[in-house]
């Protein structure tokens, strides 16, 4: 989806104002205080995650600035004040928008005139941005209480808010989707994320929505890069056998392929190891809340099924042994088999099962073939009850 979702988290506007730039062209100006004298630029994000730079000014001395480029399809920008202090807009043939603010704190202070879809974006921002503070206070508390003879019970409570914290936002998301699928701010809605890797909207499991917006978004912009991407996807989602499967895929059917990663006390361990169960492969990390999230409901189902025969092989994408261990101490799931090399997102075995978001997992069958995957929550607990019969 890199080709849609590369403006992860940040503000997108569809733009419709009551001023008409000349046909094919748009102009985005404004006055921005602290702004005089500074340089400003707007870009063009392409297909492939790359940025162009349209135009660029100095700021005028009384803050004013005025940018021009042009286009007949909606198409979405980058206006940046710094590499790391920008915000997004779509821009069409024919737009005008208007911004004031701050030049020092651009993406906090920006007011967008034109759009009415502006206003859904920055709802969009602030409602994720609430709930991702809430999550960081939450590991806050943590930390103050690590040394808390209480901490099972005071750690307890944590995962309980944690989820409905995660439950309220996904809420949130998906009555604005149903609210306003036609509007392009419904793929920031299904671009959000809680942390790096940890999307809002899984689209195995919320491909409905991404349907929805994909079927809104087509009507009323057929012509639009943005929404074809999308199209595209999830035709290739649907029907991964229309096109060349990427390096390591793996559906199911076919045998896992082997991985061999150290533990924690350096000892190679190979998935093979474990042939003759039923084993859960699981891709996490100790910085991937979601996963953390999802730790309880694994140590359950192995409490359960283990003297059956069911295993976990926990791969682990982090970067640093401390978090690694950590995460499997403060989680409590150090009973079963733990991997990894320590590269991050550069994983071989990542790389090997083409994992590109996490919690991930896949369910192998006692002669290593894949059965499932992406078994989470519940979903876990029914396919080891239709295994096992209890």
């Amino acid at each position: 989806m890199r080709n849609i979702f590369y403006l992860l988290l940040a503000g997108i506007f569809f733009l419709s104002s009551c001023e008409s730039a000349p046909e094919n062209q748009f102009i985005v100006k404004g006055n921005l205080e602290n702004g005089s004298g500074k340089y400003i630029s707007l870009s063009k994000a392409e297909n492939d995650g790359s940025m162009t730079t349209i135009d660029s000014i100095t700021i005028s001395e009384t803050g004013d600035f005025e940018l021009k480029g042009t286009g007949s399809n909606p198409k979405f920008f980058l206006l940046k004040s710094s590499p790391n202090d920008m915000i997004t807009l779509m821009l069409d043939s024919g737009s005008v928008i208007s911004i004031t603010g701050d030049y020092d704190k651009l993406s906090e202070s920006a007011t967008i005139e034109g759009s009415e879809d502006s206003k859904y974006i920055r709802e969009l921002n602030i409602q994720i941005q609430k709930t991702m503070t809430e999550i960081n206070a939450l590991g806050e508390v943590y930390n103050a209480n690590k040394d808390n003879p209480s901490i099972d019970s005071i750690k307890a409570e944590l995962d309980k808010q944690f989820v409905s914290i995660i439950e309220a936002q996904r809420k949130y998301s998906i009555a604005f989707i149903e609210s306003h699928p036609e509007s392009f701010a419904s793929l920031v809605a299904l671009s959000q994320q809680f942390a790096p890797r940890s999307p809002v909207f899984n689209v195995s499991e919320d491909m409905a929505y991404f349907e929805l917006v994909s079927k809104a978004l087509t009507a009323k912009y057929p012509n639009s890069e943005d929404v074809k991407g999308l199209n595209d996807f999830l035709v290739r989602v649907k029907n991964p056998q229309e096109e060349a499967a990427p390096a390591g895929s793996i559906p199911v059917g076919t045998e896992a392929p082997e991985i061999n990663l150290p533990s924690p006390n350096g000892e190679m361990v190979s998935l093979s190891s474990l042939r003759g169960n039923y084993v859960l492969l699981d891709f996490w990390a100790g910085w991937c809340r979601p996963c953390r999230a999802e730790s309880h409901n694994l140590v359950q189902n192995y409490k359960r099924y283990k003297s059956k025969g069911f295993d976990i092989y926990q791969v682990s994408l982090d970067e640093t042994k401390e978090m690694w261990v950590n995460a499997i101490e403060k989680d409590k799931v150090g009973k079963w088999k733990h991997v990894s090399d320590l590269k991050y997102w550069q994983s071989d075995a990542a790389a090997l099962y083409n994992i590109r978001s996490i919690p991930a997992n896949f369910l192998l069958d006692p002669e290593g073939k894949v059965i499932a995957s992406n078994l989470r929550g519940a979903a876990l607990g029914a396919k080891l009850k239709e295994i096992y019969g209890y």
